[in-house]
């Protein structure tokens, strides 16, 4: 009997929360007229669908019995969302994501749900809380360091966006890299370093472009990893030939005679 009664106290929320109705926006509006006056051309009119059943807030106005967004945990937060919008293809692998997985819900990229940008909602777009990438940058302070070198990507110009090589919502890929293959990325906008070659650099394949080249930014020429050139080289060639003596100035620039280094269609050993 003890038990029983335990499992019925246990099981009393689960109870109540199933009880919750709808009420309609209309008595949303009742207490929530500026919020109904914004979402009356907007495609969030529902205002049930996002709070969930306002019965029982109705009858008793608390935090403690409608979802509030502000004080909810991430997970249920962005579950209210993707009630909606998962059934979009770019939203199917969200709860996989880093930002889901690290408890970065909808709204914290998205307006929250107190602002009127969220609730006269038109397009996605129109409740970001900022644009790229310095919306991006208010959690990846490493990578604006990174665009701030000397030699980077055009994010900051306009010229690129973080979305372009990166899914925010999730991928199946490393980084959320916008492709099942990091190198794609890259071959989007470098058609010609990405082959197919005859006789290929073994390096690319193995390692993709960032296995030579700093995707964001660096201080070095052409993104590399290593200030010059043969050092680069040599941390996987370290056998070099009795005739390349790199005490030589001649021989400390490998790419003046391989300069076909991505791949080459003529030589194994990547010469023009």
């Amino acid at each position: 009997m003890k038990a029983l009664v335990l499992l019925l106290v246990a099981a009393a929320p689960a109870l109540s929360a199933q009880q919750k109705t709808r009420v309609g926006a209309e008595a949303c509006a009742a207490c929530h007229e500026d919020m109904a006056k914004a979402a009356k051309r907007s495609v969030h009119t529902e205002c049930e669908a996002c709070h969930g059943p306002g019965s029982v807030h109705a009858e008793n106005p608390s935090k403690q019995n409608i979802i509030a967004f502000q004080t909810e945990a991430a997970s249920l937060r962005s579950g209210q969302c993707l009630a909606c919008h998962g059934q979009a293809r770019s939203m199917h692998n969200f709860r996989r994501s880093e930002h889901s997985t690290r408890q970065v819900s909808c709204d914290q990229c998205h307006s929250k749900g107190v602002a009127p940008a969220f609730h006269r909602l038109r397009a996605a777009a129109d409740t970001l809380k900022g644009r790229e990438p310095e919306l991006c940058y208010t959690c990846h302070g490493e990578q604006r360091a990174a665009f701030s070198l000397p030699f980077h990507h055009p994010v900051k110009s306009g010229s690129m966006a973080c979305s372009g090589c990166h899914a925010p919502h999730g991928e199946y890929t490393l980084r959320q890299a916008r492709t099942r293959h990091n190198d794609a990325v890259c071959a989007s906008c470098h058609e010609e370093k990405a082959g197919p070659f005859v006789y290929e650099h073994g390096a690319v394949r193995s390692q993709g472009c960032s296995g030579c080249h700093q995707p964001h930014g660096s201080a070095n020429p052409r993104m590399l990893t290593r200030p010059q050139v043969q050092f680069l080289c040599l941390e996987c060639h370290t056998r070099t030939p009795r005739s390349h003596d790199l005490a030589q100035t001649r021989y400390r620039n490998c790419t003046v005679c391989h300069s076909q280094i991505h791949g080459s269609n003529l030589s194994r050993l990547l010469l023009e």
